[in-house]
């Protein structure tokens, strides 16, 4: 009987020493590195004859390689295995759980784990269901730094998993799950059509393609561009995602510029669907969740992490067996 082969990784990094760190930790946990050259060696072309599983990526904040992985990759993209910590310290081990954590939904377990690294079974589940509940995060000036506060206070195995729609130049989408991923467990992804969420998930929304999902909730992209003036459009992400998971989802508007998306919270609300806000005190900008309360939408209003503390007990309410 031939032994099924592990799964393979591409790994970018720009510094040698990290590159070394991450190859030697990720066939620790039994996976096959097929690649952990320069990246400054390295085109587009080159790139799109590499054929692994997934990609690792450690890269500096604008790069034309991460950019181009990120539109043309056909398998996952993950960004940022964060700062590694000391062998000898105790953040050592948790950090390898958190890679691990973030490895084991997109590729599954290694046929078989090396001795001493943390199993499948100790950190995860092989391969993750289908989220039971989808959350629409949705922002725009002053966003990011709202919503990665809202994730670290957040434990990344309940059961929900996260759209985020972010009002962003497409020159900075890239940096988006580097940003949002660090200094937590919650994996932080790029849309792969015809992929499902799973728990523990956030999928950044794209600005230059339409997102939405089949009626199975499978993610659905297109080159269509968005409706109206936004990219992406929050408007349409909300209905997108009462259509295909309602009851079993909600949207949380935080800090931003603008209205977009104030006329379907009110769908939302019709439907019994909770929509929430990041509050005034709390907001680099106000202006898009304030529009929310001002028309009577937002059922619930607070900082990114008294938001995240009720969205727990909402969750807790919701499915106390899992929790």
């Amino acid at each position: 009987m031939i032994e099924p082969a592990a799964p393979a990784i591409a790994l970018l990094a720009g510094r040698m020493q990290k590159r070394q760190l991450l190859q030697e930790v990720l066939e620790g946990f039994g996976y096959r590195v097929i690649f952990a050259g320069e990246p400054d060696r390295l085109d587009c072309a080159g790139l799109e004859a590499i054929n692994a599983d997934a990609w690792l990526l450690e890269l500096a904040d604008e790069s034309e390689l991460a950019d181009w992985l990120l539109e043309h990759s056909p398998v996952p993209v993950l960004l940022g295995a964060g700062e590694i910590p000391h062998h000898e310290s105790e953040d050592y081990p948790r950090w390898k759980r958190r890679l691990l954590g973030k490895l084991l939904p997109i590729l599954g377990p290694p046929p078989e784990p090396s001795q001493g690294e943390p199993t499948a079974t100790a950190t995860a589940p092989a391969r993750l269901p289908p989220a039971r509940c989808v959350w629409l995060l949705a922002a725009s000036l002053g966003g990011p730094a709202a919503v990665k506060r809202f994730l670290d206070r957040l434990p990344a195995n309940l059961p929900v998993a996260f759209v985020y729609a972010q009002h962003i130049d497409a020159g900075f989408e890239s940096q988006l799950p580097m940003i949002l991923g660090r200094q937590n467990a919650w994996r932080v992804i790029n849309c792969v059509s015809g992929a499902h969420l799973h728990e523990g998930e956030v999928l950044v929304a794209p600005i230059k393609r339409s997102l939405g999902f089949a009626p199975e909730g499978q993610i659905r992209l297109s080159d269509t561009p968005w409706p109206g003036p936004y990219q992406p459009s929050i408007e349409t992400l909300l209905d997108a995602v009462a259509g295909s998971f309602a009851p079993a989802c909600g949207a949380i508007i935080f800090s931003g510029m603008g209205e977009d998306g104030v006329q379907a919270c009110g769908r939302l609300r019709d439907k019994g669907i909770q929509v929430w806000t990041q509050d005034a005190a709390s907001a680099a900008c106000a202006v898009m969740p304030q529009a929310v309360i001002d028309a009577g939408y937002s059922s619930r209003q607070g900082s990114p992490e008294t938001l995240a503390d009720a969205l727990r007990y909402w969750l807790a309410q919701e499915w106390p067996v899992a929790l």
